[in-house]
């Protein structure tokens, strides 16, 4: 049996309800970055500075969430790249996300549930929360929508300084399924979609965006 495709932004928008007001989250389509000497928490310490209580030296910076081939999220390495913000590495993660695993990793036996590059689009970084605006009428399975989410929302809140992820769709706010397929009434976490991992049992990020994190690889 075939299985059925319908565009993102249909799913998105018929599957789950669209939410009130867009509580602020700017509308334009300009990306909104943060000058470096005004990150808060005090990120971008030096690599060597003191690292938080509770955080192991060495902890992951940014990372890529694909699918194995019983629908659990690996992890994997960014491939390199470099940026000033935490918005430009958050438009860095869904380019590579939009362009699918390496050669390796697919090799590997990885996939994704994720339509090609531009089906997402950063509107803003505030407050530690990635505003991202679906963008594109590509198609994705209906069964593949959990899927899509978690990649998404775990490869951008591994990186230091995101912790949660909005999701917008015609300026509207959209409730998006959690791992269990219940719709969130709020930002989506890492903890939403932790049962999907392959590993939940994998590192926490580093809490503080550090220089290495703006330039890996």
């Amino acid at each position: 049996m075939r299985t059925m495709r319908t565009p993102w932004a249909a799913v998105v928008v018929g599957l789950l309800l669209v939410g009130a007001a867009a509580c602020g989250v700017p509308v334009d389509d300009e990306v909104r970055t943060v000058d470096p000497a005004e990150v808060p928490y005090h990120l971008l310490d030096d690599d060597d500075a003191a690292v938080a209580p509770g955080t192991a030296l060495g902890a992951p910076g940014p990372r890529l969430y694909w699918i194995d081939g019983e629908d659990r999220l690996v992890s994997r390495p960014t491939s390199s790249f470099c940026s000033k913000t935490v918005a430009g590495v958050a438009e860095n993660i869904l380019d590579q996300l939009g362009d699918g695993p390496s050669e390796v990793d697919l090799g590997s036996g990885l996939g994704t549930a994720l339509p090609p590059e531009g089906w997402l689009e950063i509107v803003a970084i505030e407050d530690r929360t990635a505003h991202l605006r679906v963008s594109t009428d590509d198609t994705i399975a209906t069964n593949r929508v959990v899927l899509a989410t978690a990649q998404t929302v775990l490869s951008l809140t591994s990186i230091p300084g995101v912790d949660q992820v909005k999701m917008e769709y015609d300026a509207e706010p959209l409730q998006v399924p959690r791992s269990s397929g219940e719709l969130a009434d709020g930002p989506l976490r890492h903890d939403d979609y932790r049962s999907l991992l392959a590993d939940p049992s994998e590192p926490a990020k580093d809490e503080r965006l550090r220089r290495r994190h703006l330039c890996p690889g």
